[in-house]
């Protein structure tokens, strides 16, 4: 059974306090060592455009029984682009019972856009994280801190970047660390930065593909 929460917390801005919220979705497991992440681009909502991200759990969860989380990503502003991140990769932690069974969890992430961004220049801080899936990450949020990340990372990371989408370019400029396995770039033929239309199957298979390697 699917379960909602919402967090709630405060971040300041020059001097301005402003209230946050993000809502939550989990798919939990009665004992999974696996837990699945799916983070959207900014201001994406927690299903995803025509419920996309209520599908992607729902197929991992049945092919790999992992537990999954869902979040929405809202924009909060410039400043903090990596709350709402940092925000649930506490969640989980303190939660991890209650989403996977388990004291102990891999932490899987499939991120799109600025949720893909923000999760590559963290990523390396968290020894729960083991593999990345990020998809058209948006390079010019920060470049510099985007490259450094993912060079830092030592598990696994895949960029899924399609033909059509504006960072394929600056995307190419990422040095894998030496550390990683199976590090690499995937370029989806006509594909936009949304996934959208014939692509839009690419998008939902992708978890299963290059996070599960398609195993059962």
């Amino acid at each position: 059974m699917v379960t909602s929460d919402t967090l709630t917390w405060q971040e300041t801005m020059n001097t301005v306090t402003v209230d946050c919220c993000m809502d939550i979705r989990i798919h939990p497991s009665k004992d999974s060592k696996t837990i699945l992440l799916l983070i959207p681009g900014v201001d994406g909502s927690v299903d995803g455009f025509e419920n996309k991200y209520v599908t992607i759990a729902e197929a991992n969860q049945k092919k790999h029984c992992v537990a999954v989380v869902r979040i929405s990503n809202p924009f909060i502003s410039s400043f903090h682009w990596e709350s709402n991140v940092r925000h649930i990769l506490d969640y989980i932690e303190v939660n991890k019972k209650e989403v996977c069974g388990n004291e102990t969890y891999d932490l899987y992430i499939q991120a799109h856009s600025a949720g893909a961004s923000v999760a590559a220049v963290i990523a390396y801080k968290y020894d729960a994280i083991k593999r990345l899936l990020l998809i058209n990450i948006a390079m010019g949020l920060n470049t510099a801190g985007i490259i450094e990340g993912i060079k830092r990372f030592s598990g696994e990371v895949t960029l899924l970047i399609g033909d059509k989408d504006p960072s394929l370019q600056s995307a190419k400029q990422i040095q894998f660390s030496e550390t990683s396995q199976n590090a690499q770039i995937v370029i989806a033929k006509n594909a936009d930065h949304d996934f959208s239309g014939d692509s839009f199957p690419i998008f939902l298979e992708a978890a299963n593909k290059y996070l599960f390697k398609g195993s059962s």
